[in-house]
């Protein structure tokens, strides 16, 4: 039985595209952009993009971007930030996220992974914790004895390592990306992508079609930026 396929409607109405958008999504819970993105995506009506996240941590490229002297999938779960900051470490997180998604439904994955990342940018909360972790996964629906015991295996948590690796030699090796939150659709280039605001209702969707079309309206474009805004001081 094939999965049907469901018409994508623009905010005027009119059908746009009549399957899903494949898409992969590089992104790091230490990011305010990255974060704006997953709430993003959590707007989109069920059907409208199929998602693939891949870690991207910023604390490995901000350390050692060539991942040559030192590797995050490889650090102690209590290992030293390197800049000092023990509540910036994303390992468990990041490991936490990747272990869950072995044996928790794809929904509730993903609803931890955007937990985690509002609990970080939202509540300011330091998600390098366990406790906080399990509580996150408990309030997304997902098994949190069941992550935790896969903390303990070490089959378990190398996989969960390697696969951190994997996604990391994913976004360098052909493109070298260099932050996120960076998107890619099914056969396009990457690109870098910095949000104002989670677009919330029928911008969320806008913005899902401007993705999906702009490459065949304008594809001449190699890359386009808008300018920081100056913050002027007031008189």
């Amino acid at each position: 039985m094939t999965d049907a396929v469901v018409p994508i409607v623009s905010p005027s109405g009119a059908a746009a595209w009549a399957s899903p958008l494949a898409l992969t999504v590089f992104y790091d819970i230490h990011c305010p952009y990255s974060d704006r993105v997953l709430g993003w995506l959590d707007e989109l009506q069920p059907g409208l993009v199929e998602t693939t996240f891949r870690a991207f941590p910023l604390e490995q490229v901000n350390h050692d971007p060539t991942a040559a002297s030192w590797r995050i999938w490889d650090q102690p779960l209590d290992y030293e930030h390197y800049r000092g900051r023990p509540q910036r470490r994303s390992l468990r997180a990041l490991l936490a996220i990747t272990l869950l998604g072995t044996f928790a439904p794809r929904e509730v994955t993903e609803q931890f992974r955007l937990a985690v990342s509002h609990a970080r940018h939202s509540g300011h909360l330091d998600v390098s914790q366990p406790a906080l972790l399990l509580e996150l996964a408990a309030g997304a629906g997902a098994d949190a004895v069941a992550l935790a015991t896969r903390f303990e295996d070490p089959g378990a948590l190398a996989a969960a390592r390697d696969r951190l690796r994997q996604d990391w030699e994913a976004a360098r090796a052909e493109y070298e990306i260099f932050g996120v939150p960076t998107l890619q659709v099914a056969g396009r280039p990457p690109f870098y992508l910095r949000l104002e605001r989670t677009p919330q209702g029928g911008a969320a969707t806008a913005l899902l079609e401007t993705i999906r079309d702009l490459p065949e309206r304008l594809p001449q474009v190699l890359e386009l930026k808008v300018p920081e805004r100056v913050a002027h001081a007031a008189p």
